[in-house]
């Protein structure tokens, strides 16, 4: 079977978030068929091009084969091209908002190919705002006839209802996949906890939608000491000036710092060095970084508005309602209060949590089902 993945970012850029994670994922997990991805030769808000890939041309990265374009060629003419080229069996494509999904629908359209379509969250309470922009332009692709036949991806049960809400799509034609998260491979070697102090991370794009300047403020209320260290991509200056100001009024055995971007590669390895994963995003459909920092034993401290929920049920962390700032203070006094002991417990308790949730070879499964579906399907 034949997969085609347009989308706007892929690796090895480092500032797309959780949509290049779940497609690497899904080609390593479908390494029996053919996935080709096209996308920009460039990471998101740069001009420059990434260093040492070809153009135009496919680059096979053993799981899947990338064409990588410059913005003057990332259009509607060369997705027509590849698509009658390759004549995949289903076309999947990434968020409802990005500048190929409408060249790319009318292109399905025009050949009857096989759409799948994941929202990535985007319709989700937690992340579809300015909807005075974004209503005409769904009601623009219903009236067209673009989603009449097409089907779509769901992580949740909210996705399903709006997507059912905002798309008038038909039950039979959304199909549940949960995102594949990444595994590692490796053991890695730990520091000693120490009581009285908690290392803790805060991993993602900084942007007011993934609620940092909150995180930082959750420290005001601790005793003892405590380095925070943030990771990410800035894509919101004035909110990242927010958070710094709010950084400077933290107390004295405080110390947050901004460590920068972190490459795909090394996710795990960063996790494995920090003590809990500080996250009390807005809205994540899945959270690749949680189920990351999960996977090497980190327990995590996150909201209640991710499918990860039941976590000090577990013993393996807490997922607390925003606005509890007493609860998020309280659970990172908890970590910072631990001995190894404790912290080993509750470490091996986030192992065993993550792999309960995550059972490839049912994933596998479930994947390969659905696209051979879909691409027996005929759409017109």
């Amino acid at each position: 079977m034949k997969i085609l993945v347009i989308m706007a970012g892929f690796f090895p850029g480092e500032k797309y978030g959780g949509p290049p994670v779940s497609v690497d994922n899904f080609c390593s997990l479908m390494k029996d068929d053919e996935c080709f991805i096209i996308t920009t030769n460039h990471d998101k808000d740069e001009m420059i091009a990434y260093d040492g890939i070809p153009v135009k041309t496919w680059v096979d990265r053993g799981n899947c084969r990338v064409m990588y374009l410059q913005d003057q060629d990332y259009t509607k003419k060369s997705f027509e091209a590849m698509i009658s080229d390759i004549k995949p069996h289903v076309l999947y494509l990434q968020g409802l908002f990005q500048r190929c999904i409408l060249p790319c629908l009318q292109i399905a359209k025009k050949y009857g190919t096989n759409v799948i379509l994941a929202p990535r969250g985007e319709l989700c309470a937690g992340a579809f705002h300015k909807k005075y922009k974004k209503l005409p332009y769904i009601a623009f692709l219903k009236c067209m006839g673009l989603l009449r036949n097409i089907c779509f991806q769901s992580t949740s049960r909210e996705e399903t209802e709006a997507i059912q809400k905002y798309l008038d799509a038909d039950i039979s034609n959304i199909f549940f996949l949960t995102n594949i998260p990444s595994i590692s491979n490796k053991d890695f070697v730990r520091e000693i906890k120490q009581k009285g102090l908690g290392r803790f991370i805060f991993l993602s794009r900084i942007h007011p939608k993934k609620n940092l300047i909150s995180a930082i403020g959750f420290f005001k209320n601790i005793t003892g000491k405590a380095v925070f260290d943030i990771y990410g991509p800035i894509e919101d200056q004035a909110y990242w000036e927010e958070c710094q100001q709010a950084i400077t009024k933290l107390p004295d055995g405080i110390k947050a710092h901004y460590c920068g971007l972190v490459s795909h590669e090394k996710v795990h390895e960063i996790f494995s060095k920090y003590d809990a994963f500080v996250f009390p995003t807005f809205s994540e459909n899945y959270g690749h970084v949680i189920a990351e920092a999960l996977s090497v034993g980190i327990p995590v401290i996150i909201s209640d508005q991710t499918p990860w929920r039941d976590l000090e049920l577990s013993g393996c962390g807490w997922d607390i309602p925003l606005g509890q700032e007493k609860n998020y203070a309280d659970a990172l006094q908890t970590v910072i209060d631990m001995d190894q002991h404790n912290f080993h417990a509750m470490s091996m308790k986030a192992k065993a949590y993550f792999n309960r949730k995550t059972r490839i070879d049912d994933i596998r499964e479930m994947y390969h089902q659905t696209f051979m579906d879909i691409s027996g399907r005929r759409n017109e």
